[in-house]
């Protein structure tokens, strides 16, 4: 059975996938591996290898990660229509399959996904039985919760260019947060109109954590797992002489942990080689001596710690705001500045810049660009060379997401001066709209 996944073929592991078709294979005895798909794939060799590969099994084909793909949609569609049955995971899916609902004049709205997948599930992949997976249609939604099946195989992804090509993870994701801590706020946020309609003055939504967070609404924060859960998953990660590979430690708020986890790590004769964190600034400002004992600490045993995606995200204050990021552009600089300090102190331990491979959030453009906006950044930028080390080599525009809050704010857009921002899938394009 294939699990099939946006991939870019780099030597990466996303955890869903993996731990998805790990339980499927070891607990419900269903052979099962993951396959990414490359954006740029032959879809006739494709459609050959999957009939080649189903020949004299039970025509059933999984999804999971699928990025807003409309290439990657087509696949389920186009095998829906051959007689597959077609199942979809992941945190998305809760809002994808029934989609935005319609609203009357309007031209665009995302359908959703329930004409083309037999079975959406949204939940953790230990709530599944072969009876669901097999039998059970529409929207299926199981609890999150901690206890959770952490046997994950690392060995069985590949990927699919003009054949499947399989992959040896180099880098890997190791859970410790069961969503995030930030998404327990919920706020009315007053969020401006964009520029290009400022007629319509400001527009209060509810939103759980930051306004375009796409699965902040799927688990909300249910809290950490053991450590010992933690170390079991590090525990089963490929080595790579003598140490075990990078990670990922999924943890929006990561670095009161490093302590323990370094001494868990020593304690049972682990050797990390590196630990990338993807994290808000603010812990790096609420944490900064955790962190600096801990790369001190970490010296000492030859492991690396790489910040390889802080979410700054904007350097406008107005921008910040409106992405309720509850942070500040001063803020910001404040992380970058530790940041650096750190740097020039743990050369050889510390890396966060884009020319040691991190990518850290930037979004740009934005519905609220004006010339006032453009010229706040441009002047943070070259006052604190953040070009140096910090900005992405491409910046990310705002997607939103239908489901996430600011889906809501351009909805309510759309009726208040009728017009439909135009759907790629899953993502509203607000750039891009004409009248009913």
């Amino acid at each position: 059975m294939l699990l099939i996944v946006h991939h870019t073929g780099e030597p990466y592991g996303l955890l869903g996938p993996q731990m998805a078709a790990t339980y499927i294979s070891r607990r419900l005895s269903i052979p099962t591996f993951v396959l990414g798909v490359k954006r740029q794939f032959s879809e006739g060799e494709f459609f050959k290898f999957l009939k080649e590969h189903y020949i004299d099994k039970e025509k059933i084909v999984l999804f999971s990660y699928h990025c807003g793909r409309p290439d990657i949609i087509r696949i389920a569609e186009t095998l829906k229509k051959m007689g597959y049955r077609t199942v979809l995971g992941g945190p998305q899916t809760q809002k994808d399959m029934p989609g935005e609902g319609k609203l009357k004049g309007q031209k665009y709205r995302f359908e959703g996904l329930s004409g083309i997948f037999d079975l959406g599930y949204s939940g953790p992949v230990d709530g599944i039985s072969e009876e669901i997976l097999f039998n059970e249609n529409g929207l299926l939604q199981e609890e999150w919760e901690r206890e959770l099946s952490f046997q994950i195989d690392w060995d069985n992804i590949f990927v699919f260019g003009d054949k499947p090509e399989k992959i040896e993870v180099l880098t890997a994701q190791v859970l410790r947060s069961i969503g995030c801590p930030y998404a327990k706020k919920k706020s009315k946020v007053a969020i401006d109109p964009p520029s290009f309609f400022p007629q319509l003055g400001p527009l209060e939504i509810e939103a759980e954590g930051c306004s375009f967070c796409d699965i902040a609404w799927d688990k909300g924060y249910k809290g950490t797992i053991s450590d010992e859960k933690v170390l079991e998953q590090i525990e089963n990660l490929p080595v790579v002489g003598g140490k075990k590979i990078p990670f990922e430690l999924i943890d929006e708020y990561p670095i009161g942990f490093l302590p323990r986890l370094i001494e868990l790590a020593t304690s049972r004769g682990i050797e990390l080689s590196q630990i990338n964190l993807v994290l808000r600034a603010d812990d790096i400002l609420r944490k900064r001596e955790v962190l600096e004992k801990s790369l001190s600490e970490m010296k000492r045993i030859g492991t690396k710690l790489l910040l390889s995606s802080i979410g700054f995200e904007s350097f406008s204050n107005r921008i910040l705001k409106n992405l309720n990021k509850g942070l500040t552009v001063s803020e910001n600089l404040e992380a970058v500045s530790i940041i650096r300090e750190l740097k020039r102190r743990f050369p050889d331990v510390l890396f966060y810049s884009r020319d040691e491979g991190s990518v850290h959030g930037f979004i740009h453009p934005t519905p609220w660009d004006d010339n006032e906006t453009e010229s706040e950044i441009r002047a943070t930028i070259g006052a604190y060379e953040l070009f140096r080390d910090i900005l992405p080599f491409h910046s990310t525009p705002l997607i939103i997401h239908h489901a996430c809050a600011l889906g809501e704010w351009a909805r309510r857009i759309e009726e208040k001066m009728g017009i439909s921002f135009s759907r790629r899938v899953n993502i509203i394009e607000w750039w891009n709209y004409e009248k009913w």
